[in-house]
């Protein structure tokens, strides 16, 4: 083993290796760490492990304190980390005591390897332009986005308030061919007719009172791009008929002007409605139905996947962590169940919004039950309140089919439902109190 050197290993192996003293301060680091984390030895070595990591498990499950307090090695198999950059790393962990010639534990090794490649839809490119999760619902909706990106085909994003259409929209136009070109946004619902005509096509001067110059419209400032008609529900039958010929022709004419202008646009429409029941209404014209909705794309609301609240909540924490420039570590426990047991009428933007207020609120580096705004924990207090209620009513009404059976006999009634004949007696007592 003649000039065997433990230095060239230690950073050449491809697994991140930090040493660690009993007071989780950083002693070493090697190469492959260092890449990971974007950090250079000299901003990281005399640092508190916590601050560099950044950890979900930092909290309440850190691998390094199970280890000094054990002595036994400790690993994990999932464990969110952040770099310099504050991008979100998955990590898989093991943590192994470092130990004295008596057997006493001086420190810790933590090494970890990049498990970026084995969640590419969770951590990849959809993570970074916001879209959040980990559910199979969403995990299809992705897939879906990346199917139509390729194309020219025009795109119809149906789902409730707050569920993320806008996002699903900037995915579908960054991930196309497209994606250089302008991306210009309308929201359909704010503008009356005149108006909203005015900004799609355009206006010469003196078209209208108040037309002082010559504007460009919605639609030509979008030509070899794409344009987002949000809330595209919302516009009149008059207009969706000027709408379709657009659709249909490529071609529109300012308002006030008689010249055809051609354009090359990709449409991409939102709402919050269900589209074919507006067409069997009659609220929308079924031909611009088909001409929209060449390839439709489904938002489940946030009730349908609850798996993505955690992460969710994670990722709106690392964002006010900079915008506030507060650090709060995590969210305990108790509040992410009642997180779980709340239904989201308002989606991803009201938990959004309930984290911001809970960020604000709260005093520790842990958001608790407390911090949550009041009307969500009357809610959650009233619906578990009406589940009980209907709980006990499903409970007495077989304790009666019960007690029926038995002629009115409790005591074989209490023996049938394997509990007490006091136990039976209070059941009732606090039904019909």
């Amino acid at each position: 083993m003649k000039n065997f050197s433990y230095d060239y290993i230690f950073n050449n192996v491809d697994e991140g290796i930090i040493v660690l003293d009993r007071n989780l301060i950083i002693r070493n680091i090697n190469k492959a760490a260092g890449y990971l984390l974007g950090r250079d030895p000299s901003e990281v070595i005399g640092k508190k492990c916590r601050d560099i990591l950044q950890s979900t498990h930092c909290n309440k499950m850190c691998a390094v304190q199970m280890v000094l307090k054990e002595g036994i090695p400790c690993h994990l198999s999932s464990v969110l980390i952040k770099n310099k950059q504050r991008e979100t790393i998955p990590i898989k962990l093991s943590a192994i005591p470092l130990k004295d010639s008596d057997n006493k534990t001086f420190g810790v090794i933590e090494m970890f390897s990049d498990q970026r490649e084995m969640y590419p839809t969770y951590y990849g490119k959809f993570f970074k332009m916001g879209l959040i999760s980990i559910s199979e619902s969403m995990r299809n909706v992705f897939h879906l986005i990346e199917t139509v990106a390729g194309t020219n085909s025009n795109v119809v994003i149906q789902g409730k308030t707050g569920t993320g259409k806008e996002l699903v929209a900037d995915a579908i136009h960054n991930l196309s061919a497209r994606k250089d070109k302008p991306f210009i946004k309308i929201n359909c619902a704010s503008l009356s007719d005149t108006l909203l005509e005015s900004e799609l096509f355009g206006h010469e001067k003196g078209a209208f009172t108040g037309a002082l110059s010559k504007r460009i419209g919605r639609f030509e400032a979008a030509h070899t791009g794409t344009i987002f008609l949000d809330e595209i529900a919302e516009i009149s039958p008059k207009f969706q008929a000027k709408l379709l010929r657009v659709i249909q022709e490529g071609e529109f004419e300012r308002v006030g002007s008689s010249k055809t202008i051609k354009i090359d646009v990709r449409i991409i429409a939102a709402t919050n409605k269900d589209l074919y029941k507006q067409v069997e209404q009659g609220l929308f014209r079924d031909d611009l139905y088909y001409r929209l909705n060449v390839f439709p794309i489904y938002l489940p609301p946030l009730k349908e996947r609850k798996r993505d609240i955690k992460p969710l909540v994670e990722h709106f924490i690392d964002k006010f962590n900079i915008s506030f420039k507060k650090q709060k570590q995590n969210i305990s426990e108790e509040a992410l169940q009642l997180l779980n047991e709340y239904d989201f009428p308002g989606n991803v933007r009201e938990l959004h919004n309930i984290i911001e207020h809970a960020f604000i609120k709260s005093q520790s580096s842990v958001i608790e039950v407390n911090d949550l705004p009041p009307y969500l924990l009357e809610k959650v207090s009233f619906r578990k309140t009406q589940l009980k209620k209907i709980k006990e009513e499903k409970e007495i009404e077989y304790i009666k089919e019960v007690i029926k059976k038995y002629d009115g006999n409790k005591t074989r009634a209490a023996r049938e439902l394997g509990i007490s004949r006091k136990t039976l007696y209070n059941k009732l007592r606090n039904y019909y109190r």
